[in-house]
């Protein structure tokens, strides 16, 4: 494949953050600057090897919190999100990974083939995000009123929210259904260059409900848990004038969660949020080394973007100890020699009450 489509391929490939018309496209990368094409190779390497990378650290993890909750005895509305959240970004990497592949292999997509496609990966993609919001919410109700959570945000109702927002995000982008046709001649899905409304709409549409909503709702939803928490230990120390260790080892521990889980998620979005600000002002000649370190900047902000897809499994639920202990003990085979050992002991009682009832009926015959 040529170079010129393997960049049509990413910006393609990164429809959720903006079109493929953008100062991105060019016509060859090469230049008498020895750094441009320097730099540039190494775009074109991230570019080719990274959503791989993403995949098979991701797409084991995803399946792994699918089994592991599936396993589990007790399934509340916690455990649909976290279930839905692991489907939604296995679809999500899946998808990116099938489509540059796709167009790298020069496949002929048709017109709607890369309009479902573009479609289905970039909805996956901002309904990942947007499950990690529900599930803030959903703690910090919780926390807010702890016995009110099943009247608010039950299993059934969870469901009901996660429905909506799905429908909604599909909605918002339907457009992409009617904007992108695929070119024979080099190869890709190409947005129309009218109406130019809704080439605008289209880019700040998607990178809102992707990043810059999400960003703000779940960096301000875990600030009011962890302030809520602190007040309410603060409030216990005063009536009882003690702190036990165990209280203040819960109260770390979640701490902990919240902040690195937040600050895993901005630091990842704040990159693509910024650069779609910037671009307005920061405009560069083609075939310069600034237009060609921007393009890197770009890339390197879908790297991050596409890691939140494989991350959320390890900095969600591994530091969580029950889900770490079923985890555990379903790779490591241990809970079927519980579940024999469980088995065997019920064997065992049935005989011993088998036997008694065989003896006292002796005993009464004989008598």
């Amino acid at each position: 494949m040529s170079s010129q489509a393997t960049v049509d391929a990413q910006a393609t490939m990164n429809v959720t953050l903006k079109d493929n018309e953008s100062t991105y496209q060019i016509d060859s990368y090469y230049s008498n600057d020895e750094s441009y094409n320097t730099i540039m190779t190494i775009v074109l390497i991230l570019n080719k090897y990274y959503l791989w990378i993403i995949l098979a650290i991701g797409l084991p993890g995803n399946i792994s919190t699918i089994f592991t909750i599936s396993r589990m005895r007790s399934l509340g509305s916690f455990s649909l999100y976290v279930v839905l959240l692991a489907i939604a970004d296995s679809a999500a990497l899946v998808l990116k990974v099938t489509i540059y592949q796709l167009l790298n292999d020069q496949v002929y997509l048709t017109t709607e083939g890369c309009r479902i496609l573009l479609f289905l990966a970039t909805f996956f993609a901002s309904y990942a995000n947007w499950i990690l919001v529900l599930m803030a919410v959903e703690r910090l109700v919780a926390v807010k009123f702890p016995l009110k959570i099943q009247r608010y945000l039950g299993y059934k109702k969870s469901i009901m929210w996660n429905v909506i927002v799905g429908v909604s995000l599909a909605v918002m982008y339907t457009p992409i259904l009617l904007m992108y046709d695929f070119e024979i001649t080099n190869i890709g899905c190409y947005i129309h260059k009218e109406p130019i409304y809704l080439i605008v709409y289209l880019k700040w549409v998607n990178i809102c409900l992707l990043a810059f909503i999400p960003f703000i709702l779940i960096a301000l939803f875990n600030v009011l848990i962890l302030g809520i928490i602190r007040q309410s230990f603060k409030e216990r120390n005063l009536l009882t004038n003690t702190s036990s260790s165990t209280d203040m080892s819960t109260l770390r521990q979640t701490m902990l969660m919240l902040f690195t889980s937040t600050l895993v998620f901005v630091i990842l979005m704040f990159p693509a949020c910024a650069l779609t600000v910037a671009e307005s002002y920061w405009q560069e000649e083609i075939h310069t080394r600034g237009f060609v370190l921007k393009y890197l900047f770009s890339q390197i902000s879908y790297i991050l973007v596409d890691s939140t897809h494989a991350l959320n499994f390890y900095l969600y639920f591994l530091s969580a100890r029950k889900f770490r202990k079923q985890f555990n003990e379903l790779w490591t085979c241990k809970q079927t020699s519980v579940q024999r050992a469980n088995l065997a002991l019920k064997f065992q009682y049935g005989f011993q009450r088998l036997s008694l009832r065989t003896s006292t009926s002796n005993r009464q015959t004989a008598i």
